[in-house]
């Protein structure tokens, strides 16, 4: 393939042109952080509703300051089922990031549920936030929806990498992530210290990625080369490393 899919994936969410998009996850329920995020010039916020306590009323707050601000929404959920991931499309994230996708069949499930029919089995609503509260123009909206949400498959498993060519084979999966965090874990090695144990990993996932026409999401500064999209961590982890940092300098004073 040509890569139009996705290089059209990311440039839905790049923001002043952005080659590269840069994105953080949100862990924190203070929307304020998604403000942030985005005043510091990321293009995508990533509200973490997998390990941080975001329920959608959080998650809500969080949509509403990235429109505000003019950043992406994403969230990471907690698990593929159809029911988690139209509850996070409802209240506005503009897709949905999945962890440990192993197959071509759950790919396929996972674009169906993000999608309305005839397309997908998205349940419609529109007395939600994505919805407007309105039926007006409804018709026309569920459409829009339909080309722009984003499956984004998590592939953070050994089952993951050994299916990725028929991953990334499934329509809708324009962006694929590689997580090493959780792959590092089923692979039974040391995140740490043996983080080039992951390399053949990560270019068999970029390599099948980019021959399907897909882009890669990837974790920044970890020596991944190659990605289409970075990903920084968690932002209270950004946070806590900052203001350890910054008692350490102190203290010498």
């Amino acid at each position: 393939m040509d890569g139009t899919a996705g290089q059209n994936a990311l440039r839905r969410i790049a923001r002043n042109g952005n080659a590269r998009p840069l994105g953080l996850f949100i862990a924190s329920i203070d929307p304020a952080t998604t403000e942030i995020a985005a005043d510091a010039g990321f293009d995508f916020a990533m509200i973490d509703a997998e390990h941080a306590p975001q329920d959608r009323l959080t998650v809500l707050g969080h949509v509403r300051a990235a429109e505000a601000r003019g950043i992406v929404p994403l969230a990471r959920i907690l698990d593929s089922s159809n029911h988690m991931i139209q509850s996070m499309l409802d209240v506005g994230v503009k897709g949905v990031v999945v962890p440990k996708v192993e197959s071509g069949a759950e790919a396929e499930r996972i674009v169906a549920a993000t999608r309305y029919a005839p397309a997908g089995k998205r349940g419609m609503c529109p007395a939600c936030h994505d919805g407007r509260y309105t039926v007006v123009d409804f018709k026309n909206r569920m459409a829009r929806r339909n080309s722009e949400v984003l499956a984004i498959p998590i592939i953070e498993t050994v089952k993951g990498v050994e299916n990725i060519e028929e991953i990334v084979a499934v329509d809708g999966m324009d962006i694929i992530h590689f997580g090493p965090g959780d792959l590092s874990a089923d692979m039974g090695i040391d995140l740490n210290t043996e983080l080039d144990k992951l390399q053949d990993a990560w270019v068999r996932v970029r390599d099948a990625s980019h021959a399907a026409g897909k882009a890669v999401l990837v974790p920044s500064g970890m020596g991944f080369e190659g990605g289409d999209a970075l990903s920084l961590p968690m932002e209270l982890m950004i946070l806590h490393s900052t203001l350890t940092s910054m008692v350490g300098d102190m203290r010498k004073i």
